[in-house]
Order: C-alpha cells, then structure tokens, then sequence
C-alpha cells in the first residue's frame, strides 16, 4: 500500500493571511474535529522540489497531521492508487504515518 517508506516533514510557515493550501487544511480539520489524519492530492507547486515518479500503480498524496498545538505536519507519500482519500480512516493513516515518518515527526505527535 505505501511506497515510499521515508516520508519527510514539510513545515507549512505560519503567515498571515495563509495561503489557500492551509486555509483548506484548517478549515477540513475544523469540519472533522474528531480526526488527527487527514489524506489528500498534493496541490500544484505545493513542494518545493519535485516528487519525482511515485511508481506504477501509485500516485503521490499528502499526509497532513494536526498537533496538540494546532500546528500542522505535511507528509508526501506515494500510495496505492486505489486507497481513496476519502475512505482513508485514522487508525489506517496512523499506520502509514508510524511506517513513513522520521522520528522528529513521531515526536511532536505523541
């Protein structure tokens, strides 16, 4: 299901206005209080390098994670292509993310 076993942290800066991206994100966890997951398509030039080719039968998404302090954490990963964002449940993408984050990440979500 996960390809891409070495996730990496993408810090989003906390401007003011936020930039689209974020605001969906807050705005998707203030809708979904009780979730800490969320898994969506990445959004054009989101990264700042490339994510190259996330191989056959996958497709590049984004894990995001919502800390204790209202933060968030971005995590790209490539995943089956069959995995629907929408059907993608917490205790599903807590899994994920113990496979794929570093430990700095593991950290703040505890």
């Amino acid at each position: 299901m996960v390809r891409n076993l070495r996730g990496k942290v993408v810090s989003t800066p906390r401007t003011t206005p936020p930039n689209p991206i974020t605001q969906a994100d807050i705005a998707w966890f203030e809708a979904h209080e009780d979730r800490v997951f969320r898994l969506r398509d990445p959004a054009p030039l989101e990264f700042k390098d490339p994510l190259g080719d996330p191989g056959d039968g996958f497709s590049w998404r984004v894990l995001v994670v919502k800390l204790a302090d209202g933060g968030r954490l971005k995590l790209p990963v490539s995943l089956a292509w069959d995995l629907h964002n929408d059907h993608a449940k917490d205790q599903h993408l807590r899994m994920i993310f113990d496979q794929v984050a570093p430990a700095k990440a593991k950290a703040l979500l505890k």
